[in-house]
């Protein structure tokens, strides 16, 4: 099938936000994939469902990522979401944007409204060489991204998640701006500190709250261990009984939902 216009006939018709789950387990592909993804350069494309997920999970991690999305409507939508900082028109400008918010030490994500396949075609021209890329829609890779791989970047490799551990949400039934954070910190301190994962887990939630945005801002998600997750819901039950935390919190683990209210 042919790259370019004529691939995406069913693009999306506006911005379409994933489950707060996909988010994670993108964030967990590039924790896998560097010990050290704060400031690596991701290269992805299309602002579709996966495209927005793996975005966000980068502004989590603290990566730059640079997202080509031919749509100027869907990169406008993903600019006033907050799911990218800023929008390019080329790769110059991208690359300066870049440039800048390097200095300040901080992670940024810029949208590059463009066809994938011309900017991977000029980033190898010009030996623009991203940490990681992730361009592929259909199943099938934009040409040229094998000659990124053949330079040293690394392929976004998705994993099943690991045997053990199980999907934890968490929510509160009001005011989740004031009671969400005490939540969260249950749950860090929750976690294994023998367990290797631990530390970037707690970064999501540490970080995830912040850069999600006002779309996932009254719902929480994490991996956890059994164990890990009854020492949560042990932890939290005891803050509400004894009123530290003044509201009814929702735990669901395995899709099973329990209510801990006083």
């Amino acid at each position: 099938m042919p790259f370019g216009n004529s691939i995406l006939l069913d693009r999306p018709t506006s911005l379409e936000f994933p489950e707060i789950e996909s988010i994670y387990n993108r964030f967990a592909a590039l924790q896998a994939s560097s010990q050290n993804i704060g400031g690596s350069f991701l290269m992805h494309a299309w602002l579709d469902a996966d495209g927005v997920a793996l975005n966000m999970s980068a502004n989590v991690a603290g990566a730059m990522s640079l997202c080509i999305e031919p749509e100027m409507f869907l990169a406008k939508q993903a600019l006033r979401g907050g799911i990218c900082d800023f929008l390019a028109k080329d790769l110059d400008e991208a690359l300066r944007l870049f440039k800048n918010e390097m200095r300040k030490a901080r992670p940024v994500s810029v949208a590059l409204i463009a066809e994938p396949e011309q900017v991977i075609a000029e980033a190898i021209e010009r030996g623009v060489q991203p940490d990681i890329v992730h361009a592929v829609i259909d199943g099938q890779e934009v040409p040229g991204v094998e000659v990124l791989f053949g330079r040293g970047a690394r392929l976004l490799q998705f994993h099943q998640r690991e045997s053990g551990i199980i999907p934890v949400h968490w929510s509160v039934a009001r005011e989740p701006l004031r009671w969400l954070p005490m939540t969260d910190i249950l749950a860090a301190q929750s976690l294994d500190p023998l367990n290797g994962a631990s530390a970037w887990r707690r970064q999501w939630i540490e970080n995830s709250p912040r850069s999600l945005g006002r779309t996932f801002a009254a719902q929480r998600f994490v991996w956890m261990t059994p164990r890990e997750a009854d020492a949560f819901v042990a932890a939290v039950q005891r803050d509400v009984e004894g009123g530290e935390i003044q509201v009814a919190v929702r735990v669901t683990r395995k899709g099973v939902e329990q209510s801990i209210a006083s």
